[in-house]
């Protein structure tokens, strides 16, 4: 699988189409990576949004791997923000 490592909400398009459902697309894997690819060690991200775990200084010395769970909590990170952020959609 992808691992997107940079999820924000720039990086989210939502449109709606003819038959009025909504379709949501992740867009920029600048920083992405593959389950082949190299681990990543790096720290990537928007500081916001950023899973917690690699905000801690193990994760900042490149001792931590990235995973899909970390994109998954970027995206509760993003819903947070969204939902606190808009008022009447």
């Amino acid at each position: 699988g992808v691992r997107h490592r940079d999820v924000s909400p720039s990086k989210l398009m939502v449109y709606q189409t003819s038959d009025s459902r909504y379709i949501g697309v992740l867009n920029d894997f600048d920083f992405s990576s593959t389950r082949d690819s190299p681990s990543g060690q790096e720290r990537t991200g928007t500081a916001p949004f950023m899973v917690l775990h690699l905000l801690t200084e193990e994760a900042i010395q490149g001792e931590m791997r990235h995973v899909y769970q970390h994109d998954a909590e970027s995206f509760i990170w993003v819903l947070a923000w969204a939902c606190l952020h808009y008022e009447d959609g």
